[in-house]
């Protein structure tokens, strides 16, 4: 085989393999977050939220006509196609600069080293978690990544051709895909600097003015395109429709003219622009799809002005870039304590290393794990910058510069603020990729030790066994470390959970929504699947937008709203103190009354508190409390009042009650989302709750029951709404608690139960609810996020005759590793009171011990073998505690368990003690309640007594003393006491009564 061959091999083997495993691993169906947005945009041309991906819409279209498989998953295809080119990119790039010092290949051996080592970086970035994450979902990120390995590796194969002619077409292609890229996002436009330090490096030889001249040259350069093309071309709009148009001609026009009188350099800039511009029209497209009002059309850029906006994010607000989103966060000590901490070391650095070192797992704020890749990539990467500065510092410094602008330069611009909704990672795959050009650099350079180690006989031998080593080390063992927590085949929730909050929906129903994973999901369904259009999604963080207002409005379907246009524009989409003042809803202000009412059906009203929900300072006593609304409680409430009952309306169960106006008493739980109700209190439907969880829902709980699939952080956390219902409506029937006629058999088949439903008694139907959530949300595969709840759930087992469930339950708690002392004393608990298993308890008790030698856990453990009447056991411990300097309240509560373990001497003796160090009144009611409490009524009553003889009106005292007499069926001695005390304290009318009833009592003869 002929090197180029190989070479060729190398690069169609890489591009395969990741292929295969992406394509193995894709989504089936939407994912969440953006994915249903850019599907559905992609499907019907829609706009999707600023500033838009019109490039990557366009091929989604494409892509979305494929004549096979869900929709969904045809246009996840692109993300699968464009990384796996990304892969062979990165590998044909790393191979042509190792040969740029180290000459092209003359033997087999040396073609296994260069083409080796890059084959290594490849595979390395095609399995890190970002890359791999992105390359599984329809997003932009991965096709955003393609067309930064594209311009890299084209400006590379430049400078190996530059002197060749015809060379310059490679630089007029870059700036076309570059002007393309701005399609798909901005991130690509930060490959520019290390484009023009290629060229620079290529052209001329370095000296300190020429270098200052070239980064002052890459400066405009960047600013041609950001801002100039990307924001300022289209400003011009602003003047006349027909200034960009001249522009972009008479830029066109001077690159031919500088073609004609042969003028390269300012033929190359001219038609750099040129192309960028052209490649950057794809833009308007999305101002010519807004113009046709699809149902998806985000801020509806139709007008120029609009379409300004939109482009510039201005939705979204200024963020300063010198002045750190710090905001005196208690976790930061300074400006720089926050950037450095969180910014750069939070929001970047974790991210890198979890690339290269390991993830700790799939979940919110996951630290980094050594243990997953040993940070051998890292250490490789590492190794690769070095010996890349060793050998070629120019073009190190080109990669050096990639990185920098694809990851600490993002950091720098985007100033981020705490907390984010989501991790980032995502957005800095470029840095990713420019790693991974060292890890190659580094695998190639190890590769050649290795030769000369081996030398000329056995050399191919060497470079054999370290590439097949380097191989398993790095790129085999992230993939088999990766793949679970990546592989996203048979992952349905998106589809199935959207699908469900949807079909909750009574007819012609309005949705409140509350974010993404609420939103762009159901929007895929009803515009691309056509599932329940007759249901209007309103999403919260939208309607706080004029241009969303006015499609609700006007768009079908319609949502009922009261305000004009005009006023919309006026007070809805501005912020100045004008519109401001609209808001206003300050606490107790007599001329601002809170508390609305609405008609009822019946003819009633129904009326509520509606709470201010944000902040503004108003001036001089000013209390920091909320006082203003946001627009969208202001377009709730609207919402809600000119309805007048004609629409279902309901608030997806994910919407906080903070974003529920104070409406939260008048919902009713139907399932995956709570209807407004004219009646006050009713906190489920039982009925459609049955029918949605046991029937609607029924066969689109699917693969939650399946230990093969992975699901990840976000989708456990959504996947307990499921859990919620499901005990919500056992609870219901658990408190009712009506008999019945027929009889639940789990052995039955669900359907057969389901028929019978209404005959069973509420008992056997908590079990069969029950059953049922474990039939389709089983905790075993969906975990529940909630300790608290297990326990619950085994209780409510135990309760209805199923310990085992509880013991199943409880072995699982227990087993966790680390758990706090806390914890595992409470289990030792549950085992001891509600399964009456002295062994595991002590088992629990015994780790609290081994692994917490506190004052407070010994006391604990202490009083739970009290309770199990291992009286030897408590005595040890007590021995142990009180060895130590013990305060009145240890002392209190040692005195407490002697008393527990049948030892009133030893009790009395440190009662006394305590009562030496603190003689008050508390200390001596805490003896009494003690004495109480172990029931020894004669050493309780001796101390209340003499609590009353030194405070006659203490209430505690009086009230222990009634306990008493009650527990000894002692009505005489109460009379006698509440007699007293009624006396004393004549305007006590609870005494008075209480008195009355002790004497009927005696009256009647009754103890």
């Amino acid at each position: 085989m002929s090197l180029k061959t190989l070479h060729k091999s190398f690069a169609a083997f890489l591009f395969l393999f990741s292929l295969i495993i992406y394509l193995d691993t894709v989504a089936p169906t939407l994912s969440f977050w953006d994915c249903g947005e850019f599907i559905a945009c992609s499907v019907i041309m829609g706009v999707p939220h600023p500033p838009g991906s019109p490039l990557y819409l366009l091929i989604g279209h494409l892509f979305s006509n494929l004549p096979f498989g869900d929709i969904g998953w045809r246009v996840n295809l692109i993300s699968v196609l464009v990384t796996a080119l990304s892969v062979m990119l990165l590998y044909l790039t790393a191979v042509r600069l190792i040969r740029l010092y180290r000459g092209p290949e003359r033997s087999l051996v040396d073609g296994l080293i260069n083409y080796g080592g890059a084959a290594i970086g490849a595979l390395v970035l095609a399995f890190t978690h970002s890359v791999w994450f992105n390359a599984v979902e329809a997003e932009v990120y991965g096709i955003s990544m393609f067309f930064t390995a594209i311009v890299f590796y084209l400006i590379v194969r430049w400078a190996d051709e530059a002197d060749e002619p015809g060379s310059d077409r490679w630089l007029l292609l870059i700036a076309y895909i570059t002007g393309l890229a701005i399609g798909v996002h901005l991130l690509n436009i930060l490959a520019i600097p290390a484009i023009a330090l290629v060229i620079y490096f290529r052209k001329r030889e370095f000296t300190w003015s020429s270098f200052l001249v070239m980064l002052a040259l890459s400066g405009a350069g960047f600013a041609v395109v950001y801002p100039g093309i990307v924001k300022y071309l289209p400003a011009t709009f602003q003047i006349s429709a027909v200034i960009p148009v001249i522009i972009f001609l008479a830029v066109g026009a001077g690159a031919w003219y500088a073609l004609q009188t042969k003028q390269r350099i300012a033929f190359l800039a001219l038609a750099s622009a040129f192309l960028i511009i052209l490649g950057y029209t794809t833009y308007g497209s999305i101002f010519i799809r807004s113009q046709l009002d699809p149902p998806i059309d985000e801020n509806n850029p139709d007008t120029i002005e609009r379409f300004l906006s939109y482009l510039n994010r201005e939705q979204y607000g200024d963020v300063p870039i010198m002045t750190r989103r710090w905001n005196n966060d208690p976790n930061y000590s300074s400006e720089a304590d926050f950037f450095w901490g969180y910014q750069v070391n939070y929001m970047y650095n974790r991210y890198l290393l979890w690339q290269f070192v390991g993830q700790e797992g799939d979940f919110q704020g996951a630290g980094v794990d050594f243990s997953k890749f040993y940070a051998l990539p890292l250490l490789l990467g590492l190794f690769g910058l070095a010996y890349h500065v060793s050998r070629d510092r120019k073009r190190a410094l080109v990669v050096l510069t990639l990185f920098f602008m694809t990851g600490y330069a993002i950091i720098l611009y985007l100033n981020q603020d705490n907390p984010q909704p989501r991790e980032r990672d995502y957005a800095y795959v470029g840095s990713f990729y420019a790693f991974a050009v060292w890890i190659a650099i580094g695998a190639q350079a190890l590769l050649e030790w290795l030769a000369k180690v081996g030398r000329d006989r056995r050399a191919r031998v060497y470079v054999l066994g370290g590439l097949v080593l380097m191989t398993l080390a790095l790129p085999v063992n992230m993939l088999a470390k990766s793949y679970r927590m990546h592989d996203r085949s048979g992952n349905l929730v998106a589809w199935d959970y959207s699908r469900n909050i949807l079909e909750t929906c009574a007819p012609d129903a309005l949705i409140f929504t509350n974010g993404d994973n609420d939103t762009f999901p159901l929007w895929y369904l009803q515009e691309v699947m056509g599932v329940r259009q007759d249901v209007r999604v309103v999403n919260l963080s939208l309607l706080n937008t004029g241009w969303y207002i006015k499609q609700l409005k006007h768009m079908d379907p319609q949502v009922p709203i009261s305000f004009s246009d005009e006023y919309i524009d006026r007070y809805l989409d501005q912020h100045d103190m004008t519109a401001l003042r609209k808001r206003y809803w300050p606490k107790n202000d007599p001329k601002k009354p809170t508390v609305l009412s609405i008609p009822t059906p019946d003819g009633g009203t129904i009326a509520w508190d509606v709470p201010a929900t944000m902040h503004l300072p108003t001036g001089q006593g000013d209390t920091g409390e909320p006082n203003f609304l946001r627009v969208q409680d202001i377009m709730i409430i609207d919402i809600v009042a000119t309805n007048q009952w004609k629409k279902p309306i309901y608030f997806a169960v994910t919407v906080s009650n903070s974003n529920m106006i104070g409406l939260r008493d008048h919902l009713t739980m139907e399932g995956l989302a709570f209807r407004l109700n004219p009646v006050k209190g009713q906190e489920i439907d039982p009925e459609l709750m049955r029918r949605n969880l046991l029937v609607t829902y029924k066969d689109y709980y699917r693969n939650l029951d399946n230990p093969d699939i992975h699901y990840d952080d976000n989708v456990y956390r959504l996947l307990q709404n499921y859990r919620s219902a499901f005990l919500q409506l056992a609870t219901y029937y658990l408190e009712r608690n009506l008999p019945g006629t027929a009889v639940y058999h789990g052995a039955n088949p669900p359907e057969q139960t389901l028929a019978s439903f209404d005959q069973l008694s509420d008992h056997d139907k908590v079990l069969f609810i029950l059953d049922s959530m474990e039939r389709y949300v089983p905790e075993d595969v969906i975990p529940i996020n909630a300790d608290e709840i297990t326990l619950h759930l085994g209780r409510l087992y135990a309760d209805l005759g199923r310990p085992e469930e509880l013991r199943r339950r409880m072995d699982r708690l227990a087993s966790q590793p680390n758990l706090p002392a806390d914890k595992r004393y409470r289990y030792g608990a549950v085992y001891l009171q509600w399964l009456g298993d002295t062994a595991a308890a002590e088992k629990q008790f015994q780790q609290v011990l081994t692994r917490n030698s506190g004052l407070e856990e010994r006391l604990q453990v202490a009083t739970a073998y009290a309770q199990m009447k291992m009286y030897d056991q408590a005595r040890g411990l007590l021995a142990e505690v009180s060895m130590q300097p013990l305060d009145a309240e240890g002392q209190l509560r040692v005195g407490a368990v002697y008393l527990q373990i049948d030892q009133p001497e030893q009790a009395e003796k440190i009662f006394q003690e305590a009562l030496q160090k603190d003689p008050g009144t508390g200390t001596m009611l805490k003896v009494a309640t003690a004495y109480y409490q172990a029931a020894r009524f004669a050493e309780a009553e001796r101390m209340f007594r003499q609590i009353m003889a030194r405070d006659p009106n203490n209430g505690h005292a009086v009230g222990g003393l009634l306990q008493i007499f009650d527990r000894q069926g002692d009505a005489v001695k109460a009379v006698q006491l509440l007699e007293g005390w009624v006396a004393s304290h004549p305007n006590d009318t609870g005494a008075r009564n209480q008195l009355e009833q002790y004497r009927r009592r005696l009256a009647s003869g009754a103890p």
